[in-house]
């Protein structure tokens, strides 16, 4: 193992321990993680010789809570200490914590363990495990993947064994046998309960860390800062819910306002905001609510919420029809990835539901859908299917809503990759990518054959190594969301890292990864900071276009230029700005500009939308503002490059 690496593994990444002071939420009390002054795993908690008070019994509930969403009853954060033949039990009663649904899945046990604990889809309750060996198990949600909680099981000593590579194979490509549990937890920046650890694991960047493009962008990019606290934004059981959208004006690289949920029309709805669309004339964008039910509809111009709907469980992505001969143009469309169906909704002066549809066979939890330039067929990503972690991708016809074809994971060939599909992009109307958490890959679909043509290997293990036989718990990267570039050239992919480790080819735990589309090959990585989640593509003034990347571990944007010298390469890609989204927002504190997930950049630039709106130009139906913007597109960026 490199001493660099091993540097990164040892360095102190938490600054707080449980202490005896309590918060109390909702009538029920835990300790608080902000209280105590000294480290939260590698001094104290699970560190041998200072074990915890005993407990039999231990009670964790899943939270909305950014770093936070398995908090113990116990100690506060997402880690229980038990003993062999204890028990935890893990709540997720909609309206105790969290507002929707989920699973509670073991991902890790230790080698001796028997344990098990999933659910063939989201539900809304309570499970209870027994552990059997000592050692560290790791717990997730396949809904909302980087929900993290821990349990550490120790021995007849008190002790908590170290993880072995037999374990998680990511530390065998250490070059060691094995890694104290201390060392692991401390570098898992899905663990991040209290504002020092946010502090200490995250990118959290100053105004001296911000660098701008020399060419401007054309419009807004509006960003969904999931993680913000507000203070008094909450349910309506008084429960706080972080999230804001933070708005970047694209030609000066400022952070122009922001929006929340404090808004009387968002009726104690807003809960982690996710994912944003636009209608056709800029002026209203809707956003999801991701640990909710609710879709809100926003003026552009002013940030005002003018209307909040229910639609159903954990709503992600949204995207409208573009196809104009059809009955159904402008139709919006958001799966629901705690339930089965994708939803059609209407804007005829408020929101209203059309129409919901099964994304495929059975239960689906369907996540980050796109549909084809001429708006005739919808690839939707499902990302499990029952027990375990295998998915499928659909395409829908999306006119009838109904499956073309659903393709699902398979042991063996092509379909071996599709392992909690998540997120897709499609160039034109011919060709997909999918992204797989899982698989670590990228499937390319043939959208006229409707098959699976080839998978692209997109993350690394530790040590620099590469391909399909490297899984999730080798390298402990995922990809998310691939969007092609509206010109149909490039796919850019953000790679979210689970650990603050470096890695080979970029010496960053996260990376964008550039795909040419002629060949399906990856020909750049690029380093970006911690959580890269998000992707869109937008203007670029005089031509081209910036690939806007979010870090939902930072309070940052990343700003790529694909082929900044525009000979239609991207041997050349590179990281152009860093815009910090903190704008001092009173009481958020550490995650003032956090947890950048989904992003709409305006205009639209994507093939069969950009047409679009430049079709309004002229109309009196665009605002002067974005009349502006339209008129200072280049003709190929007008057209998409047709």
């Amino acid at each position: 193992m490199s001493s660099r690496l091993f540097g990164w593994l040892l360095r102190s990444r938490v600054a707080r321990v449980v202490a005896v002071m309590a918060v109390v939420v909702g009538g029920l009390a835990f300790p608080n993680p902000d209280a105590g002054p000294s480290r939260l795993f590698g001094g104290g908690a699970v560190a041998a010789g200072n074990p915890p008070p005993a407990v039999t019994r231990d009670t964790m509930y899943l939270t909305d809570e950014p770093g936070n969403w398995f908090r113990s009853a116990t100690t506060g954060i997402p880690l229980s200490v038990v003993d062999i033949g204890d028990s935890v039990e893990v709540d997720f009663r909609i309206g105790q914590f969290t507002g929707t649904r989920h699973t509670v899945t073991l991902l890790l046990r230790p080698p001796t363990s028997r344990v098990t604990a999933d659910q063939a889809s989201s539900i809304n309750g309570k499970v209870t495990v027994k552990f059997d060996a000592p050692g560290v198990y790791l717990f997730g949600c396949k809904v909302h993947p980087y929900m993290t909680g821990v349990v550490a099981v120790r021995d007849a000593a008190g002790n908590i064994p170290p993880v072995p590579k037999a374990q998680l194979p990511f530390i065998g490509h250490l070059g060691a046998a094995s890694l104290p549990a201390t060392t692991v937890l401390d570098v898992l920046t899905t663990v991040a309960p209290s504002g020092a650890d946010k502090q200490a694991k995250w990118d959290i960047f100053g105004p001296g860390d911000e660098f701008r493009p020399t060419v401007p962008g054309v419009g807004e990019v509006w960003v969904n800062s999931q993680f913000e606290r507000v203070p008094g934004q909450a349910d309506g059981s008084g429960i706080e819910k972080p999230g804001t959208i933070t708005v970047l004006n694209a030609a000066t690289f400022t952070v122009e306002r922001e929006i929340n949920g404090l808004d009387p029309a968002a009726r104690g709805k807003w809960n982690n905001p996710h994912n944003m669309w636009a209608n056709d004339s800029l002026s209203t964008v809707y956003n999801g609510n991701w640990f909710g039910r609710a879709i809100n509809k926003i003026d552009r111009a002013s940030g005002r919420i003018l209307d909040t709907i229910e639609i159903g469980e954990a709503p992600t992505h949204i995207v409208t029809i573009p196809d104009q001969a059809s009955a159904q143009f402008g139709i919006l469309t958001t799966p629901l990835s705690a339930d089965d169906d994708l939803v059609k909704m209407l804007d005829a002066g408020g929101l209203s539901v059309v129409s919901k549809s099964p994304t495929g066979a059975g239960h689906n939890h369907p996540h980050g859908h796109w549909i084809s330039a001429d708006g005739k067929k919808i690839v939707v990503p499902n990302v499990f299917k029952g027990l375990g972690i295998a998915g499928s991708i659909s395409i829908m016809d999306a006119a009838s809503g109904a499956v073309l074809k659903e393709i699902r994971h398979q042991p063996q060939g092509l379909e071996s990759a599709l392992l909690l599909p998540i997120a897709s992009g499609i160039k034109g109307s011919s060709k997909a990518y999918v992204t797989s958490l899982a698989s670590g890959q990228v499937s390319v679909v043939d959208l006229n054959l409707m098959k699976l043509v080839k998978n692209i290997s997109v993350t690394f293990t530790p040590n620099g190594l590469q391909g399909p036989q490297f899984g999730i718990f080798d390298t402990l990267q995922v990809p998310i969301q691939p969007p092609v570039s509206p010109d149909g050239r490039f796919v850019g992919v953000a790679v979210l890292s689970l650990t603050t480790v470096p890695r080979a080819p970029t010496g960053s735990a996260d990376h964008v990864a550039i795909i040419d589309t002629a060949t399906d090959t990856v020909v750049k990585y690029l380093a970006t900071p911690a959580g890269t989640h998000g992707a869109h593509w937008g203007a670029k003034k005089g031509g081209g276009y910036y690939l806007y990347v979010t870090n939902q571990h930072s309070n940052a944007l990343t700003i790529i230029d694909a082929d900044p010298n525009g000979d239609g390469g991207a041997s050349d890609a590179a990281v152009v700005g860093r815009i910090v989204l903190a704008n001092g927002s009173a009481g958020a504190g550490v995650t003032d500009g956090t947890g950048g997930q989904g992003l709409k950049p305006m205009p639209n630039m994507y093939d069969g939308w950009v047409q679009d709106t430049v079709a309004l130009s002229g109309s009196g139906q665009l605002s002067p503002e974005v009349q502006g913007w339209v008129d200072a597109l280049t003709p190929s960026q007008r057209t998409a490059g047709h």
